[in-house]
């Protein structure tokens, strides 16, 4: 969903490639400037997103579908908060559902370290 921003910041550009090129000049900038905001607001921005807040990219994906199902373009603004919200109440308050928490985190926990092998000499025998 493109925000109002979007829409605001295209205008500039377009209109002087209108003025400086002609018609196919504005359609080179709007086309360039449709597909840089796509690629930056649907696969780098939801990475970014994800790894601040712990959460992988697919799980950022599919909360911004399930809420904005459940809720419209709001629930798409807010998915991620809500997700969190969501993480808190359920998985992160309940000591049993840890696996869950592996799940819907953006980097795998890694397994503790063995403590080491210590090996005790016994001091000699006079």
């Amino acid at each position: 969903m493109p925000y109002v921003g979007f829409f605001i910041g295209i205008v500039p550009p377009a209109v002087l490639a209108l003025l400086e090129g002609g018609w196919s000049r504005l359609v080179l900038v709007v086309v360039i400037y449709v597909v840089v905001n796509f690629v930056l607001c649907s696969l780098v921005q939801p990475r970014y997103i994800g790894d601040a807040v712990g959460l992988s990219l697919t799980v950022v994906f599919l909360s911004l579908g399930f809420w904005a199902w459940m809720l419209g373009p709001l629930g798409a603004v807010l998915a991620v908060p809500l997700t969190l919200l969501v993480k808190a109440v359920l998985v992160d308050a309940d000591p049993t559902a840890s696996w869950v928490s592996s799940l819907l985190a953006a980097c795998p926990a890694q397994a503790p370290d063995p403590a080491p092998l210590v090996v005790v000499k016994e001091p000699p025998e006079p």
